[in-house]
């Protein structure tokens, strides 16, 4: 519950500052509007990369760090050019055991996580993402809180393609407590439509 207020501040700062941008009658050229033309409310994006998770090991208890390689799927939509909602889906496409924090044992196959994610543009093609989401797995689920920043590199044209190379924090947990925590980084090639 502690992180979930953690994103509702973000959230309402979100809203009042999408609030005033819908009243401001500046009509600045954006530079996603110099790559693509005008504002496409709908991006799509496939992601390949690497999820950092210090307190994993493997069966062989070779290491307690580990390096995962991870899929993704993200969908937003863009209500304007600085500020989104989006659904974020990762695979973790290796098994591996994590130690919590009491000193347990956990085993993780093949990890889905998902989370609801509003995104401000902060900086120029500077993206920041916050929001709260499920880590599913067959042997226990975990509560996520995820954080990301990304920066996006629009392929010139009409087509509305984009590469981005992006870094997210994930903060795993069961009820108030914390039990792990992961670092991805990655790159995503995205359509905007």
């Amino acid at each position: 519950m502690k992180y979930l207020t953690l994103c509702l501040p973000f959230l309402f700062i979100t809203s009042i500052s999408f609030a005033q941008e819908i009243s401001s009658t500046d009509k600045k050229v954006h530079k996603r509007e110099e790559a693509h033309g005008e504002l496409k409310h709908h991006r799509i994006a496939l992601l390949w990369g690497h999820s950092y998770v210090p307190k994993g090991f493997n069966n062989n208890n070779s290491t307690k760090t580990l390096i995962i390689p991870t899929i993704g799927f993200e969908y937003e939509y863009w209500f304007s050019h600085r500020f989104a909602i989006g659904l974020s889906n990762d695979l973790e496409l290796q098994n591996y055991v994590i130690e919590t924090r009491e000193g347990d044992e956990l085993e993780r196959e093949y990890v889905y996580i998902g989370a609801l994610m509003g995104f401000v543009e902060f900086a120029h093609l500077w993206v920041f993402g916050i929001g709260p989401g499920i880590e599913m797995e067959k042997n226990k689920n975990f509560g996520v809180l995820k954080m990301s920043i990304e920066r996006e590199f629009p392929i010139v044209g009409k087509g509305g393609w984009d590469v981005t190379p992006m870094l997210s924090y994930e903060i795993k947990f069961r009820g108030e407590e914390k039990v792990y925590d992961a670092i991805t980084f990655g790159f995503a090639i995205g359509k905007r439509f």
